[in-house]
């Protein structure tokens, strides 16, 4: 019994892996593509406040670790962060914020920071 289970752990850890079963390019785009399903998934009507502030860290992350990351990229970046600390700080304080904030926050879906970040790095 412990050996058939100790031998089903071996497969699945040594087999069935991850790193394993997929190329690392392909590993490498799984964080953008995961970013790009649940965006088309979930944010159909309206881009939540807390996907907004996670977006701008993931963008933002992104950017940091570009070898010379083109200038509006940083620039787009930079705006997420005072678009995603915005977006943070209004929903600890249950505040809901402007029409124009909720529309210019698409700029900042995890579809757009998906793509943005598969097709630049």
């Amino acid at each position: 019994m412990v050996n058939d289970l100790l031998s089903t752990l071996n497969f699945i850890f040594n087999v069935l892996w991850i790193s394993k079963l997929l190329p690392s390019n392909l590993i490498q785009k799984l964080g953008p593509l995961s970013l790009v399903i649940v965006g088309y998934l979930v944010e159909k009507k309206f881009v939540g406040r807390t996907s907004i502030f996670s977006n701008t860290i993931a963008i933002n992350v992104h950017v940091f670790y570009m070898n010379n990351a083109p200038w509006f990229l940083v620039l787009y970046a930079n705006i997420g962060l005072l678009v995603g600390f915005i977006a943070l700080m209004a929903y600890a304080e249950l505040k809901s914020l402007q029409t124009w904030f909720y529309n210019a926050s698409w700029l900042y879906s995890s579809v757009v920071v998906g793509l943005i970040i598969l097709f630049t790095g």
